[in-house]
């Protein structure tokens, strides 16, 4: 625990940052690259077939996008850094000290993909004529800046799950070229522009009333249906042989679903995805408002479901074979184990463990090593100590932390000293017991006055 620590004890520090990211992701796919594509799509089948209806909707498409991209996408992109600086700043120091200068790109590149945006959106009624041409050409261009945001993003995503040779080489080309990259973007690339049609067909069904403009929206839409349903089949199967086992047994687990209904959901999920693909295809003109309503949600849902999972089945990891989901590195853990954790914590004001401190030790170690994932109180029961833990004692408590990572596979193994463990064991017993009100110098004193009687 090299920094201060913030913790959000109802909702959990990991649900705030999943918030967040999912919020962005949503955005960052489905608007600024999915809704791009099918905005300049629609508007190449307008001059195409010079359909002014056709290019109005990409018009009006553009606005929102605008307007989605330069706000909720800003916020929650700025939202991201900020949340992971304060909740995971070992985590994101990592990343930094190796994809310096690719976020640095990254910030050009959306920059310029923003600047694009407003000369797309603010010249639709002024270049007339010649000049139409050079307004689908910046709307490409504004296509290819979304999507190289994501082929950047990507690398720094994917190599927190597969670093590849970077553990032994600290190349950057190796942590940005790893093992998981391509496929990532490819699936991501695909499911980009899917999300889109499933977000903005809704609108489109209940907004537009003329029959046959939204059946030609429907029939551009179609034709990237049929592109990106198997596309995200294929680059998805590609991407899961990537990742390591350890992460693919993780991945149903990570779910919180029993293994049934898993599959259940996702056969139910892919029929609706096909079916939804293949009646806009046949007949685009009556595409049911009920069925634009369930692919909306289920949409949000598996992206939910995927940003939830990718970062899931990461565990113990955040960096897979570097870093800890708890900020701890994992070849600091033999110096920690025999120095002690908080002998080695520069945001510690207690650098060993006493009778007379042993509760707030435990309080140093349990926000250095736990509330990564855990909380005293929190909604969620599977990680709340204070449901967790009805009925254990300290003893019992510290003998389980020291195995933990081996009956727990997914959990980060507890480093530090034997005085260091049975610290947090006593803190977790105490707040679980009394929260996180409790007076941890008056458990002290109440240890003292055992230890004098005996």
């Amino acid at each position: 625990m090299n920094y201060p620590v913030i913790e959000f004890p109802w909702l959990g520090n990991g649900m705030i940052i999943a918030i967040i990211a999912i919020i962005h992701v949503i955005v960052s796919h489905g608007v600024a690259i999915g809704m791009t594509v099918l905005m300049v799509s629609l508007e190449y089948q307008g001059l195409k077939t010079n359909n002014e209806k056709l290019i109005n909707v990409a018009k009006t498409i553009s606005k929102w996008v605008l307007i989605i991209t330069t706000t909720v996408g800003a916020m929650t992109g700025v939202g991201i850094w900020l949340v992971t600086s304060v909740i995971q700043p070992d985590s994101i120091g990592s990343l930094l000290r190796i994809f310096f200068w690719a976020w640095f790109a990254e910030w050009i590149v959306f920059i310029t993909e923003v600047v694009l945006l407003i000369i797309y959106y603010y010249t639709w009624d002024t270049w007339k004529g010649a000049k139409r041409k050079i307004h689908f050409r910046i709307g490409v261009t504004l296509s290819i800046f979304g999507w190289l945001t994501a082929m950047i993003i990507t690398g720094i995503l994917s190599a927190k799950l597969t670093p590849g040779k970077w553990t032994e080489t600290l190349s950057f080309w190796n942590a940005f070229l790893n093992p998981t990259y391509i496929p990532s973007l490819a699936f991501r690339t695909f499911i980009a522009i899917l999300l889109a049609v499933s977000l903005i067909s809704l609108p489109i069904r209940l907004l537009i009333k003329d029959k046959e403009v939204r059946r030609d929206v429907f029939k551009v839409f179609s034709f990237w249906n049929a592109l990106t349903v198997p596309g995200v089949l294929i680059t998805g199967i590609w991407y899961l042989l990537s990742i390591p086992d350890e992460a693919k047994d993780l991945i149903i687990w990570s779910t919180g679903m029993p293994e049934n209904i898993f599959n259940m959901l996702h056969v139910l999920g892919l029929a609706l995805f096909l079916i939804f693909a293949l009646w806009m295809a046949i007949k685009p003109e009556r595409v049911p408002v009920i069925l634009t309503i369930a692919i909306f949600f289920t949409s949000i849902a598996f992206i939910g479901e995927f940003e939830g999972v990718r970062e899931s089945v990461r565990k113990p990891y955040i960096i897979y074979d570097y870093l800890y989901a708890n900020g701890v590195e994992a070849a600091k853990v033999e110096k920690f184990n025999e120095e002690g954790y908080l002998a080695n914590s520069a945001a510690s004001p207690i650098k060993e463990v006493t009778a007379e401190n042993q509760l707030e030790a435990g309080r140093e170690l349990y926000k250095g090593q736990c509330i990564a994932c855990h909380t005293v109180e929190g909604w969620r029961t599977k990680r709340n100590f204070g449901d967790r833990l009805e009925g254990w004692d300290e003893a019992a408590l510290s003998g389980y932390i020291s195995t933990l990572h081996e009956t727990r596979p997914f959990m980060p193994p507890f480093v530090g000293t034997d005085d260091e463990r049975d610290a947090l064991a006593a803190y977790l017993i105490k707040v679980s017991n009394e929260g996180l009100d409790a007076d941890l110098t008056q458990g002290s004193k109440e240890k003292d006055d055992e230890k004098e009687e005996q």
